[in-house]
């Protein structure tokens, strides 16, 4: 009753009794069972009858496996693939720069001729500047000049301010009442404030806090002239 080929009619034994192999073949000679097609990824050189275990591989290189679409199966992966079956290994993270997979790990400008150029940074985020017609990093102005209308270089074309406004090259000196003459008038309004001190005293030309003799004496050397 051990033997394979057992049969239960027989009444005299007549030798014919055999044994399962290696591989399950009844009577077979195998005694390593296997892989015996070379082209299967479980290929056993070793194996001298095949079990029928043979195997490919699968889209992600898995022997056996069952997958049929290869990708990243990772979520939070930058390059997660929803249609992917079975993970090939692909799987990426964002760098600092927001590039998927690089290898970036301190972001910044990396242009040297930027304004905001960054030697430390090891790729580029996009945040590189040029400096504007002012001088700013990342302004936007195009016409540099002076933007304060109380100036007397005032640029009204000039859309950013490069600092060059100047208020005395068009004031008057010692014109005390504007009317662009130094005279017998501004003489007058010098006198009637003679003797004031302090900051805000008519007449004050040489601007030393009072108005005293030297103010007499600035007016007096221009006195007769225009500024236009």
């Amino acid at each position: 009753p051990a033997a394979c080929n057992y049969n239960a009619m027989a009444d005299c034994d007549d030798g014919s009794c055999q044994s399962l192999d290696a591989c399950g073949v009844c009577g077979g000679a195998g005694t390593v069972a296997g892989c015996t097609d070379p082209a299967a990824c479980n290929y056993n050189a070793a194996a001298d009858c095949d079990d029928g275990s043979c195997q490919s591989l699968d889209a992600c290189g898995v022997c056996g496996g069952a997958g049929t679409v290869a990708g990243c199966t990772d979520p939070a992966a930058c390059n997660y693939n929803a249609a992917a079956d079975c993970d090939d290994g692909s799987c990426q993270s964002l760098d600092a720069c927001g590039v998927c997979g690089g290898g970036g790990t301190v972001a910044g400008c990396t242009d040297p001729a930027a304004c905001n150029y960054n030697a430390a940074a090891d790729c580029d985020d996009g945040s590189c500047l040029a400096l504007d017609a002012c001088g700013v990093c990342g302004g936007t102005g195009t016409v540099a000049g002076c933007t304060d209308a109380t100036a007397c270089n005032y640029d009204a074309t000039a859309d950013c301010d490069d600092g060059s406004c100047e208020f005395t090259s068009c004031v008057c000196y010692a014109d005390l009442n504007g009317d662009l003459e130094r005279n017998v008038s501004d003489l007058l309004i010098l006198l009637a404030n003679f003797g004031c001190s302090g900051p805000s005293c008519t007449g004050d030309i040489n601007e030393d806090g009072d108005v005293a003799s030297a103010d007499i004496l600035e007016l007096l050397s221009v006195f007769g002239t225009s500024c236009d």
